[in-house]
């Protein structure tokens, strides 16, 4: 009988067992949003894409056009051209979005010594605002 007993009570305690479950794993945090350039961040950004270029910069305006585009703008130049140069780049991201790119050769550049021809000699003197001969007078 004490068979019986401590076998029915080891059945009896393998069936009481409690199975306690861990509380789920909380769920992980949303990513964090990327930080937003700061003024300083877009102007070296602009200064690098003014420098690939191969001009010569000078900062001239750089301001936050509304929450999420940099715009920076720049004098530039080379020897023989010059003109402005806009970068637009998105705050986030700090990609590039926009160029706005008016490097123009100059008119007159003076050191060009390969033109022997003067081209005033084939004018004349007649061609300034009242000087000269006039159809008129003919």
């Amino acid at each position: 009988m004490r068979l019986a007993l401590v076998i029915g009570c080891l059945m009896l305690a393998s069936g009481c067992v409690l199975h306690t479950r861990s509380p789920p794993p909380p769920p992980p945090p949303p990513p964090q949003r990327p930080v937003a350039m700061t003024y300083r961040e877009a102007v070296n950004l602009g200064f690098n894409q003014c420098r690939s270029r191969g001009y010569e910069c000078r900062l001239k305006d750089a301001d936050r056009k509304g929450r999420d585009v940099w715009r920076v703008k720049f004098h530039a130049s080379t020897r023989r051209a010059r003109g402005h140069l806009h970068l637009d780049f998105d705050a986030y991201s700090r990609s590039l979005l926009r160029v706005d790119d008016k490097v123009k050769a100059r008119r007159h550049d003076w050191d060009d010594d390969d033109d022997d021809d003067d081209d005033d000699d084939r004018r004349g003197r007649g061609r300034g605002k009242k000087k000269g001969h006039a159809r008129r007078d003919d």
